[in-house]
């Protein structure tokens, strides 16, 4: 059974010869994290509460553990992670379906990037939204994060 660096250095050899933007980024989140000391962290999981929060957390809820709660781990353990549990990238799979479950990782840090620029640029924008953006923002600061290291430029403010 393969561990998530494994996984990892399948999807850099996967994705060499691919040209797009989006390869581009994910063969950066790949490099990133095979580097421990970086972190592997992005805001990740359900959209839909993401999107659903302007009118702010819960009273027992604050907005580290909110983000705690969105974020994922590119080595974590979860389906559609690269640890042991990830069986999206399953070693006995089909290359061309690990390529794709690869490519998820951009596909959701920019959905979340381009909603959170949207929303907070309106009138009126929710708390929750403002901080998750401003989370983001600090991070692409920070070259240990993926967002620093892989979508500085990316959706430039």
């Amino acid at each position: 059974m393969s561990d998530w660096h494994d996984v990892a250095n399948r999807g850099l050899s996967l994705l060499a010869d691919n040209a797009s933007e989006e390869a581009a980024r994910t063969v950066c989140i790949l490099n990133h994290i095979l580097n421990e000391d970086n972190s592997d962290l992005y805001i990740s999981k359900d959209f839909f509460n993401v999107q659903q929060t302007a009118g702010g957390l819960p009273p027992d809820i604050t907005m580290d553990q909110f983000i705690q709660i969105v974020a994922g781990h590119v080595r974590g353990a979860g389906e559609n992670d690269l640890g042991l549990g990830g069986s999206s990238f399953d070693e006995s799979l089909p290359d061309e379906d690990v390529r794709s479950a690869l490519l998820t990782f951009d596909d959701s840090i920019r959905r979340h990037i381009r909603f959170l620029n949207g929303v907070v640029h309106q009138a009126a924008a929710g708390e929750v939204h403002r901080g998750l953006w401003d989370f983001i923002l600090a991070a692409r600061e920070e070259p240990t994060t993926i967002y620093g290291a892989c979508y500085r430029d990316f959706l430039v403010v």
